[in-house]
C-alpha cells in the first residue's frame, strides 16, 4: 500500500450557535455549544484514513489537553502520528466559530501549527522521503510549504497543494507542484486574475484542478476544459466536504487512478460526507463511496482495478 505524507495544520474547533451576534461590549445567551477535532490539515488525513489508505501526519500541537483530544482523535481514525511533535508550553490551535443568522463567523488561532516550521521539517525529513504522495495546506508557514515542494521534487515525490487560505504563490513554487486544488474565489486570489477561469485552467492542464461547489469540479485535459458535475445528494451539513474531496482525490491518485477518476471519486466522496453531520464524522468508508458510484449506474472497474491493486 502506498504511503501518503499529510503535513498541515491541526486544531480544535469551538462552535457556538445563537440566534444573532453580539454588539460590542454585549452579553447574549447562545443556543448550543460543541467542541470538535478540526484543521484542514488533520481532516484531510482523516478522509484518507477512512478511505483506507496508509496516512502519516506532520505537524504540531500543544501540550494542552486540546492537543491530547487531536493526537487521541487522529489515532484512533487510524492515522499514524509518530512525527505529530509536541510543542511545550504552547497551545494547540483553536478555531472560534460563531454560527449566527444564517452565516458563521470564524477566528483561527494558529497556535502550535506556526511550528510547523523548516526546522521541524528537518528533523522528520526522512520520514517524509519515504512517502509516495505529500499533501499539504496554506495553513501551515508558506516557507515550509516552499521546502518540502523542493525537496519533494528532487526526489520525485508527487506534491498536492490544497492553497487554503488563499494567497498568491510565486511562479518557482507552481512549477513544482505536481496538482494544485483551489476552489473558485481560492483560484482567484492565487493567480491575480478577475476574468474567466478557462484561460488558467487551459494554462496548467492535468495540474489545476477548481473546485466548484455544487457545480463540482473543472480541469483542463490539454485539449479541452472539463467540468465534473457533484453528485445529487441530500445536504446535511457542508462542514468538511472540501477537505473529504482533497482527501479522497489524494487517496485516488496514489492508488494510480487516472485524473478524471480521480476526480470522479473526490466527487463522490464529497457528496457523501455532506448528508451526515460534522466534518470528520461524515466522511464516508471506501465501499460506501464505491456502492454510491456502483447505484449511479457508474462503470467503476476501472476504478476498482486502480484501488485494488
Amino acid at each position: 500500500m502506498t504511503q501518503i505524507a499529510v503535513i498541515g495544520s491541526t486544531n480544535v474547533d469551538l462552535i457556538v450557535e445563537a440566534a444573532r451576534r453580539p454588539e460590542a461590549g454585549e452579553t447574549i445567551l447562545g443556543s448550543s455549544f460543541h467542541l470538535a477535532p478540526g484543521g484542514k490539515g488533520a481532516n484531510q488525513a482523516v478522509a484518507i484514513a477512512r478511505l483506507g489508505g496508509q496516512v502519516t501526519f506532520f505537524g504540531c500541537t500543544g501540550d494542552d489537553e486540546f492537543g491530547h483530544l487531536v493526537r487521541e482523535n487522529l489515532s484512533k481514525q487510524g492515522v499514524q502520528i509518530d512525527n505529530l511533535k509536541i510543542k511545550v508550553g504552547e497551545s494547540t490551535g483553536v478555531a472560534v466559530v460563531v454560527i449566527a443568522s444564517g452565516d458563521n463567523s470564524i477566528i483561527v488561532v494558529s497556535g502550535a501549527n506556526n511550528f510547523v516550521s523548516p526546522a521541524y521539517i528537518d528533523t522528520v525529513r526522512r520520514h517524509i522521503l519515504q512517502s509516495d504522495l505529500v499533501l499539504m495546506q496554506n495553513e501551515i508557514p508558506l516557507e515550509t510549504i516552499f521546502m518540502v515542494t523542493a525537496l519533494c521534487s528532487v526526489e520525485q515525490i508527487p506534491v498536492i497543494l490544497n492553497p487554503a487560505p488563499a494567497l498568491r504563490l510565486e511562479q518557482s513554487l507552481i512549477d513544482k507542484l505536481d496538482y494544485i486544488i483551489p476552489n473558485e474565489h481560492e483560484a482567484r486570489t492565487i493567480f491575480g486574475i478577475d476574468n474567466g477561469l478557462e484561460p488558467l485552467l487551459k494554462r496548467y492542464p492535468y495540474k489545476l484542478i477548481i473546485t466548484l461547489g455544487e457545480e463540482g469540479a473543472v480541469y483542463s485535459n490539454g485539449e479541452q476544459i472539463v467540468q465534473i458535475p457533484a453528485i445529487d445528494v441530500q445536504v446535511v451539513d457542508t462542514t468538511g466536504a472540501g477537505d473529504t474531496f482533497i482527501g479522497a482525490f489524494s487517496f485516488a491518485i496514489s492508488q494510480k487512478c487516472e485524473l478524471y477518476h480521480a476526480i470522479l471519486f473526490a466527487q463522490y466522496a464529497a457528496g457523501l460526507s455532506i448528508e451526515k453531520l460534522g466534518a470528520q464524522a461524515g466522511m464516508p468508508t471506501l465501499d460506501q463511496v464505491l456502492k454510491r458510484m456502483k447505484d449511479d449506474g457508474h462503470d467503476i472497474r476501472s476504478i476498482l482495478t486502480d484501488l485494488e491493486s
